[in-house]
């Protein structure tokens, strides 16, 4: 069985989940990324806003009880806004995991191509690398194209909207059965 560790860069993920028009379940996610394989680790990079540093309390806690490995951080006042990159950091465990972990697959759930050298070094090494984002909103081609392989999410995203309205359908159909066993 294939041995898969999943990075996630949850400030990229997130936005582009928010654009997407919904909000993710990054259990469900990890499940959905892992099946079929051996999951060795899942770990998520969360940006801490310096004017609020508990907006994410809930997500981080969300994150430890689904099995995923957190790595946060405060980010720096740009402006009127913030700025906190994980780039370095991401880069930096890619690699780390690459030597120590060796898994066959890494999947990186995020679409900047700041992470292409990291992505063409890993497939050198013979690790299979696949982006898992979002096309048109949070995944440029450059990334995957260079990656071993593409996971569209928001094929991902669809299915599962697809599953809801159908088990919504069925829900309402039910009841209404119910409703004409009632009558009779």
């Amino acid at each position: 069985m294939e041995r898969i560790v999943i990075f996630n860069d949850y400030a990229n993920t997130n936005a582009a989940y928010q654009n997407y028009g919904i909000e993710p379940n990054y259990g469900e996610l990890q499940n959905y990324l892992s099946e079929g394989r051996f999951l060795v680790e899942a770990q998520t990079y969360v940006p801490i806003d310096p004017r609020n540093p508990h907006t994410r309390d809930r997500d981080i806690e969300h994150f430890w009880e689904t099995g995923w490995l957190v790595h946060s951080k405060v980010g720096a006042m740009a402006g009127e806004t913030y700025k906190c990159d994980f780039d370095v950091e991401i880069t930096l465990d890619l690699m780390r995991t690459a030597e120590i972990v060796k898994p066959d697959i890494i999947v990186l759930l995020s679409g900047d191509k700041d992470f292409i050298p990291v992505i063409l070094e890993l497939r050198k090494r013979g690790i299979r690398v696949e982006v898992a984002a979002f096309p048109n909103i949070n995944a440029a081609r450059e990334v995957m194209l260079k990656a071993s392989g593409f996971i569209d999410l928001s094929q991902y995203v669809d299915a599962l909207k697809h599953a809801s309205e159908y088990a919504d359908v069925n829900e309402e159909e039910d009841d209404a059965a119910e409703d004409i066993e009632l009558i009779d």
